[in-house]
């Protein structure tokens, strides 16, 4: 399974275990798909200004620490690729 991380509005990431059926409109998640290389903002469709804000932060810190062979690719509830959600459930 891909790493997921669910953004807090505290600014902090927690590590969560999700499904397509159970992501939440309103949380922005980061996940790390190293099989693709890619790493997956996906964004609710009322996920607010902060948590945006603190997913596109960590996106982009997890991309400088994994390397820039890593592609960050967001998505907005309801545009998700087929890529995305093999993501999510990887052994």
């Amino acid at each position: 399974m891909a790493n997921v991380l669910l953004m807090q509005d505290d600014g902090t990431t927690l590590e969560v275990s999700v499904t397509k059926e159970t992501l939440q409109s309103d949380s922005v998640y980061c996940v790390i798909d190293e099989s693709t290389r890619s790493i997956w903002l996906w964004i609710g469709k009322v996920a607010g200004v902060r948590l945006r804000f603190v997913g596109a932060r960590t996106a982009n810190k997890m991309r400088n620490d994994l390397g820039t062979g890593f592609r960050v690719r967001s998505l907005d509830e309801g545009q998700e690729s087929p890529h995305f959600f093999t993501a999510l459930v990887q052994e």
